[in-house]
C-alpha cells in the first residue's frame, strides 16, 4: 500500500493535488526518493522535469508522440528506468516533461485509488488484480 497527501496545487492555496512519495533509482542504481502527483489524466508511467532526469542519469530510449491535456500532440523524450513500487522493483518509462514528478495510469494499472480529496486528505493506492468472470 502506497499512502500520500493531498495538498494545494499552487501558491495561493488553490486547486488541489494528490501527492505521493515515490523512489526511481538513478544510473548508480542508488534509490532518489521524490514526491510525485498522482494524474489519471495521464496515461504513461511516469513523466519527471528534464533536471531531475538528468541529476538521475536516465538512459534515453526513444522520442514518442504525447497527446497533452490542451489536445497538444508533442514529441517526448523518453528514458528507461526503475522505481520502486508497493515495495517492489519496476522497469519504468520516464517522460521528459516540464512539470512536477508525475504518476500515471499505466502505473496505477491493476491498483485501487482512493483520494480523500480535502486538504490534508488522504491518498492510498492498493495493489489488485481484477476478479476473474
Amino acid at each position: 500500500m502506497i499512502r500520500g497527501v493531498v495538498r494545494p496545487a499552487r501558491a495561493d492555496g488553490t486547486g488541489f493535488e494528490a501527492i505521493i512519495p515515490v523512489n526511481i533509482a538513478g544510473s548508480d542504481w542508488g534509490f532518489r526518493s521524490l514526491e510525485a502527483v498522482v494524474d489519471t489524466g495521464y496515461t504513461g508511467w511516469v513523466s519527471l522535469p528534464t533536471t531531475t532526469i538528468r541529476e538521475l542519469g536516465l538512459q534515453y530510449v526513444m522520442t514518442r508522440p504525447t497527446i497533452l491535456a490542451d489536445g497538444q500532440a508533442v514529441a517526448t523524450a523518453t528514458y528507461a528506468a526503475r522505481m520502486l513500487w508497493h515495495g517492489q522493483p519496476l522497469d519504468v518509462w520516464v517522460q521528459e516533461m516540464n512539470s512536477k514528478p508525475t504518476i500515471g495510469t499505466d502505473l496505477l494499472y491493476q491498483c485501487h485509488l482512493a483520494i480523500d480529496l480535502w486538504d490534508g486528505g488522504a491518498v492510498v493506492i492498493e495493489e489488485r488484480m481484477p476478479i476473474a468472470r
